[in-house]
């Protein structure tokens, strides 16, 4: 017998074995025990070694194993001898001290795995013998003492006999289920060997005639996932793998999950574990706070967004109350705005943000009254100047006090009372809601109010009892950006069906605007929030899987994963919120694209990687996923470090082609610098002026190329921080002359081809540069030496 088996068919495994077998033989580790964390090596961090052990340790145990090959010919050891690799000139009782402290670190992070104890309980139940058959540098006896502390006395109780490969000298596939057979006296047929490593545990037992089956711990984009979680752990927090392991409780019930639909997959193995944490940490801040109060803290999600979140908090089971409460941005900003002061506030926030129908509609302003405001000529920036200076502010004024009076209304509806303490449940960021509904919740009802988000990042301090599960306390400035880089993405997945709330009847029952995405979306983010849902179920039935598994786990554990998702999101989960747009939540009715691949690989090829950093995207990863992982590693190690990344700093590999520029008094004729972006392009920069004309003589290196765009492009500031100007690009009519059409945008070029360029529109305001991305297509000297060699 020789088969592969998941995790959700072990428990009935032993219904297909052979007759014959009387002994069920298992692996050790990711069989029977599992870490909490990413790779074995991961738990070496626990070592006390300044700087970090994982290194060390490896490299100790790779040079002993060395020196054992030279002793003896053999490369199985024990802990022991590494040890005293690790620390050359210590003593014995120091080197037994040093294998106690690993020991005591596996102990932390080793835990059972469920259905492998439910298949040995049943194999006792069956009357079979079970033993341990494991590669390990641990002896059978430290083996067994350790099984004995990870997973209990009762688990270790039904194991009969331990084989080691450092005990017997032997690893398996070098040949240690021979001594198992002799040790045991059986015949091959009378085992059934479970195990993990494909050719440990089965090409090296089934050689001798032992029933054997695979377990295949993950699927391949599982095990994906979780090493590009592990690795995206380390990008966020730099002590992973130094001081701190790589770590993953959600391990297990990633290998249980039996449901392959990618929208399934995407909702269980990543957001599952995302908001199964948040949830956990969000009842323990309403049991702080209560404390701290001395009465209970009633405990709000605020819709939409707080949907899923609030779906993952009722998987815990707590007797703890809750609700929900359907508030906006735009709704708290609408019925917040108290007095002039309050409306002068928003229009600074604001300034030239905003198109004016979404400015206005923030001031409940009707679109005639917007218009009447801006004046002849209906600039939102005369808007902005007109309207806190004519008597439209006390109009606003007074329409604020009567939505207020709605959203009030709405809020006691919802079960807050006068005088209570409210803890408002949101994704977060910045936390506006909250900084708009304080004042006028304290004024109205006397309620104090604290924010707990998943993450948190204030531009600036507010003085509100705010806390993000990931927040200042946890990461810095960059890293925070980092997560929260395209956190529409975890918006739209969270959110409810509904539209965005704009208003309320008199009741107080929200009023929504219709909801502008398909209902393909609906359908594939319902399946989304069933698989998270079912992870927090299951998550919630198993407790913890490791000593280790505490709540500071958890939390890196899931930042490492959303990190993950942000920037190195699978094909899988591009293709599952392909479709999906985004509602901003601003009172007007349109709705973003999160994904536009077509725009972003047009915006490489003209720009190259210096793209990265000037465009602003809904979810820039997704798009380049399809380009490598080089592109979003890159974009991640840009924005994780703020780094200060000049377009300068990728020109590189360019070539050279003769242009001629000339305005009515000179004309000159110069060889300039293209440089390679994307795709095979290349991007030239000329200068631009109103008086100047430009020719590039584009045949004289080509016969054949590729136009992709011809621009000119404002002039960035020097500043790193700057960003890229908010001066649009202006297209550049060329005329191609030479150049004869093939097909869409490739041409044939005659030696004498040049694009002709007129000068920069006398409209242009500030510096401007000529920007040319073309791709060569077929070289004139290659093309002349094949016909010359033909």
């Amino acid at each position: 017998m020789k088969i592969a088996v998941t995790a959700p068919e072990i428990a009935g495994l032993l219904d297909r074995v052979p007759p014959t077998v009387s002994i069920l033989s298992l692996d050790c580790f990711d069989t029977l025990l599992w870490r909490n964390c990413q790779a074995p090596s991961d738990v070496f961090a626990d070592l006390p070694i300044e700087g970090g052990a994982i290194e060390q340790r490896v490299i100790a145990e790779r040079e002993a194993r060395k020196a054992e090959v030279y002793r003896s010919g053999r490369r199985e050891i024990s802990i022991e001898a590494i040890h005293a690799r690790l620390l050359p000139k210590a003593s014995a009782e120091e080197i037994a001290r040093s294998v106690e402290t690993e020991f005591e670190a596996e102990v932390r992070h080793c835990y059972p795995f469920a259905p492998v104890v439910a298949l040995m309980r049943s194999a006792k139940e069956r009357g079979l013998k079970v033993v341990l058959v494991s590669d390990t540098y641990f002896n059978g006896e430290q083996l067994r003492s350790l099984v004995e502390a990870a997973a209990g006395p009762g688990v270790a109780a039904l194991i009969d006999t331990v084989f080691t490969s450092s005990d017997h000298g032997l690893s398996k596939a070098e040949g240690l289920f021979q001594p198992v057979l002799d040790a045991l006296a059986v015949r091959p047929q009378a085992i059934f060997h479970l195990g993990d490593n494909l050719i440990a545990d089965q090409e090296a037992p089934s050689a001798l005639g032992i029933n054997s089956a695979h377990f295949e711990q993950f699927d391949k984009d599982s095990e994906t996932r979780l090493r590009l979680e592990a690795m995206a752990a380390v990008m966020l927090a730099p002590a992973t793998r130094q001081t701190e392991p790589a770590m993953q409780p959600h391990r297990p019930l990633l290998s249980l999950r039996s449901e392959q639909d990618p929208a399934f997959v995407l909702g269980h193995d990543v957001i599952g574990p995302l908001f199964h944490g948040f949830a956990q940490w969000v009842s323990e801040e309403a049991r702080l706070l209560s404390e701290r109060y001395g009465r209970p803290a009633k405990m709000m999600f605020l819709m939409r967004d707080g949907f899923l979140p609030m779906k993952l908090f009722e998987t815990l089971g707590t007797e703890q109350a809750f609700g929900d409460l359907s508030i906006s941005r735009l709704t708290a900003g609408r019925g917040s705005l108290m007095d002039q002061q309050a409306v002068e506030a928003l229009i600074e926030r604001e300034a030239g943000k905003q198109r004016l129908d979404v400015i206005g509609g923030m001031l409940m302003l009707e679109p005639h009254e917007a218009r009447k405001i801006a004046g002849p000529s209906g600039e939102v920036s005369a808007f902005e100047r007109n309207v806190c200076q004519s008597e439209a502010a006390q109009k606003v004024v007074r329409r604020s006090a009567r939505y207020a009076d709605r959203l009030i209304a709405h809020v006691r509806r919802q079960g807050v009372d006068e005088g209570d303490l409210l803890m408002l449940v949101d994704l977060g960021y910045h936390g506006t809601v909250q900084d708009r509904i304080v004042p006028l919740l304290k004024a109205r009802m006397n309620v104090d109010v604290a924010g707990r988000y998943m993450l948190l990042r204030e531009n600036e301090p507010s003085g509100l009892d705010k806390k993000g599960w990931f927040d200042k306390r946890h990461y810095g400035r960059e890293a925070l950006s980092a997560l929260g880089s395209s956190i529409a993405v975890i918006e739209q997945i969270c959110t409810q069906t509904k539209g965005s709330v704009v208003d309320y009847h008199a009741n107080g029952k929200p009023i929504h605007e219709k909801p502008g995405e398909k209902g393909a979306q609906s359908e594939t983010r319902d399946r989304i929030q069933a698989g998270a849902i079912a992870f927090g179920l299951a998550a919630t039935a198993l407790g913890a899987t490791a000593a280790s598994d505490d709540a500071d786990c958890r939390r890196k554990a899931a930042a490492a994963s959303l990190a993950r998702l942000m920037y190195f999101p699978q094909h899988n989960e591009v293709v599952t919120i392909g479709d999906f747009t985004h509602d901003a939540n601003l009172g007007s009715s349109s709705h973003m694209k999160m994904l536009d691949k077509a725009r972003s690989v047009r915006g490489l090829r003209r720009r190259g990687l210096h793209y990265l950093q000037t465009t602003a995207r809904m979810f820039l990863p997704g798009e380049l996923q399809e380009q490598g992982l080089a592109m979003n590693l890159a974009l991640f190690g840009i924005v994780r470090g703020a780094l200060d990344v000049r377009e300068s700093d990728f020109l590189a590999g360019g070539i050279k082609l003769p242009v001629i520029m000339a305005n009515a008094r000179e004309d000159c004729m110069v060889d300039i610098d293209a440089y390679p972006t994307h795709d095979g392009y290349y991007r030239m920069i000329v200068p631009a002026r109103q008086d100047l004309t430009v020719a590039v003589l584009i045949g004289t290196a080509y016969e054949a190329v590729q136009i992709e765009d011809v621009c000119f492009q404002p002039i960035e500031l020097p500043s790193a921080e700057a960003g890229r100007s908010e001066r649009p690009d202006i297209e550049a009519p060329y005329v191609q002359e030479g150049l004869e059409p093939v097909v869409d945008d490739l041409f044939r070029c005659t030696p004498s081809a040049a694009l002709l360029i007129p000068p920069l529109p006398v409209v242009a305001q500030g510096d401007y540069k000529l920007c040319i991305a073309f791709r060569p297509v077929v070289r004139r000297a290659d093309a002349q030496a094949e016909r010359k060699a033909a």
